[in-house]
C-alpha cells in the first residue's frame, strides 16, 4: 500500500480495484477505506470514471487499438463482433449490421524492430482531415493490429472510403509500413 498524507495513492486505489493487491495490503487497504472517507470518494469516483469509459466503448463513441486477449474476453462476454481482416497493405468491402456490438479491423502489418506506432486515419467525404492515434499499443509478435473505430459514427456515415495508414517512428524518423483502405456501405435498408 502507498499512501501520502495518510491517503492512499492513486496507483494504490487503481491496484486494489483491480485486484493486483496481494491479500495482506488488500487487508491494509479495506482497513483504510473503512476509517477514510477521503479516499474512499477517490475509490467512487475511479470506479464511475471506469464505468463512464466502458460505457463509452460500448456505445461505440471511442475508437481504440486494442490487445487480442481483450478482443478475445468481450467475445467470451457475447458481445456479436463483425471482423474484417486486411492483408498487408490491402483493402476491404465493409458494412455494420444494426446488431453489431463491434466491428474490428485486423490489420496484418510487419511489426518486427517497431519502437513505435502510430495510426492516421483519412475518410473520402473529408479529404486532408487526417486523425492520428499516436504511440498506438502492438504485439511486434503478433504481426497484426486490431482497430475498433467508432461504430457510433461509422453507422451514420455515408458510403466513403477510410484510409488507414501505420507509421513507425524510429529514432526520431517516420516509415510508412502499411495502407489499407476501408469501402465502407451503410447496411442495406439503413
Amino acid at each position: 500500500m502507498s499512501a501520502t498524507a495518510s491517503h492512499l495513492s492513486f496507483g494504490a486505489l487503481v491496484d486494489y480495484w483491480l485486484h493486483d493487491t496481494d491479500a495482506p495490503a488488500t487487508d491494509a487497504i479495506d482497513e483504510h477505506l473503512m476509517h477514510c472517507d477521503a479516499c474512499g470518494v477517490a475509490l467512487d469516483e475511479l470506479i464511475g470514471l471506469g464505468a463512464g469509459v466502458r460505457d463509452a466503448f460500448r456505445a461505440g463513441r471511442v475508437a481504440a487499438i486494442v490487445p487480442g486477449a481483450f478482443l478475445a474476453r468481450l467475445q467470451r462476454q457475447g458481445l456479436r463482433i463483425r471482423e474484417y481482416r486486411l492483408a498487408h497493405n490491402g483493402g476491404v468491402n465493409c458494412a455494420v449490421a444494426p446488431d453489431d456490438d463491434l466491428l474490428v479491423a485486423r490489420i496484418e502489418v510487419p511489426l518486427r524492430g517497431v519502437q513505435r506506432l502510430d495510426a492516421v486515419t483519412v475518410q473520402s467525404f473529408a479529404p486532408g482531415v487526417a486523425h492520428r492515434l499516436r504511440d498506438i499499443a502492438f504485439d511486434a509478435h503478433a504481426g497484426a493490429v486490431l482497430f475498433l473505430p467508432k461504430l457510433a459514427e461509422i453507422r451514420e456515415q455515408p458510403r466513403h472510403d477510410m484510409t488507414l495508414t501505420l507509421v513507425a517512428e524510429e529514432d526520431g524518423r517516420e516509415r510508412e509500413i502499411g495502407r489499407y483502405v476501408f469501402h465502407h456501405a451503410p447496411w442495406p435498408g439503413h
